[in-house]
């Protein structure tokens, strides 16, 4: 089945009348709530479901697959993945991208007991970050740590080793950092941007000609303030001005 969107291009979803989003964490604090198997909200199944709608297909399904598969162009029976992707040139060689739907600066999370002041401070810590993410080439050339970064293959994993002290401090999407630190109960705080602004959009298979709907209207949903308000609704109102709160980080990028 071709669905016509109101805006430019055609979408053939791989199951009639539905859109399969691939995704690799559910619940994401702000942007995956519920299961996968039964959602219940957040920022982007909710704009699946807007995308769903645009598109004319009935419904959202969730698949589940870890992130380094998905950046390989990995996305199964997927349509497309919405995971908080930044597309690279490299990436770039195995998917599609559509136009952006956040652009936002890495943030700093760590246990509410630590403070990141200045660089220094910074490389004296002990960093984790999800393995293929963009999180571990920005710790490696922007703080230059003194010691390894640890790298792990689930979110929950590095959150866990964050929590008990195996680490002391994350990199993550800014409105996710955010989302994180509300929802922890005081446990976790963001205490610094770095001086980089990445792109997030969704990916498609590489070569999919569903690509021209799905980037019609992801610039629609910006241009129309869709995405401004699933983000004040799932991620809170001060994500909208995090940039303007969050004390930027002097990094090794001068």
């Amino acid at each position: 089945m071709l669905t016509s969107s109101p805006a430019a291009g055609t979408f053939k979803p791989r199951h009639p009348g539905m859109l399969t989003v691939v995704t690799s964490d559910v619940p994401t604090a702000g942007f995956w709530e519920g299961t996968a198997a039964h959602p219940t909200g957040g920022f982007e199944y909710e704009l699946a479901r807007d995308l769903a709608n645009r598109l004319g297909l009935k419904s959202v399904q969730i698949r589940i697959e870890q992130f380094n598969h998905v950046i390989d162009g990995d996305l199964g029976d997927g349509d497309l993945a919405l995971d908080l992707i930044t597309p690279t040139s490299q990436r770039k060689q195995n998917l599609d991208f559509s136009a952006a739907y956040l652009t936002d600066p890495p943030a700093v999370v760590v246990r509410s007991d630590t403070n990141i002041p200045d660089l220094a401070t910074a490389q004296g810590v002990r960093w984790g970050a999800i393995t293929s993410t963009t999180f571990v080439g920005d710790i490696r050339s922007l703080v230059d740590p003194n010691s390894p970064v640890r790298i792990y293959d689930q979110q929950a994993d590095m959150l866990a080793a964050l929590a008990d002290g195996r680490i002391d401090a994350v990199l993550m999407d800014l409105p996710l950092a955010v989302a994180m630190a509300d929802r922890s109960n005081g446990k976790l705080t963001v205490v610094a941007q770095l001086p980089v602004a990445e792109d997030i959009a969704a990916a498609l298979p590489k070569g999919s000609g569903n690509r021209q709907a799905v980037d019609s209207a992801m610039r629609a949903f910006t241009a129309t303030g869709i995405i401004d308000q699933l983000l004040k609704k799932w991620v809170g109102p001060a994500a909208a001005n995090a940039d303007k709160a969050i004390p930027l980080l002097h990094t090794t990028r001068r």
